[in-house]
């Protein structure tokens, strides 16, 4: 009896280590493998834009690029159709393009980035979670941001008497 015991729970733990899906942390192993990338780290490795390479990920959900040193997003990020969480926490960033609106975007992590508005069309998103930790702000910019986004749980220091 407790040989089956321990038969089941085995078999239960490596059907879970297969079903989990491996988030790849360089571009070469991710390459062998581009239809079944899923998520993609990239942080802190001192990318000045993101890889062209990031875009032969079809399938790709997550991407995370935080603690680099990127300060534009292109347009072609919208390519990622599958995009939902999207980590650029601790770059250079000040601006976001509108054609993001077209991802499925949930997640959104931007904290220690120069960004201070986000554009009226990525409201469209259905976003739950918005971090925009350590920007300084002031309140209007903040109340501008949560009003375009409601339902999100958005993280965000105190506003600042910074006028812009």
């Amino acid at each position: 009896m407790q040989r089956i015991y321990y038969l089941i729970i085995s078999l239960l733990l490596t059907t879970t280590l297969i079903a989990q899906k491996p988030c790849y942390k360089t571009l070469e192993e991710a390459l062998k493998q581009k239809d079944c990338v899923k998520c993609l780290d990239l942080s802190k490795q001192r990318l000045k834009e993101i890889p062209s390479e990031v875009y032969q990920f079809p399938n790709l959900e997550k991407l995370i690029l935080t603690k680099n040193k990127i300060k534009h997003i292109p347009d072609s990020l919208s390519q990622l159709h599958k995009l939902h969480y999207l980590d650029l926490g601790s770059n250079y960033i000040d601006a976001l393009p509108a054609t993001l609106s077209t991802l499925p975007i949930d997640t959104l992590i931007m904290w220690d980035n120069p960004i201070y508005e986000l554009p009226e069309e990525l409201s469209q998103w259905d976003l739950k979670y918005l971090d925009l930790r350590a920007i300084q702000m002031n309140k209007q910019e903040q109340n501008s941001i949560k009003q375009h986004f409601p339902q999100a749980r958005i993280r965000m220091d105190h506003p600042c008497n910074c006028g812009r």
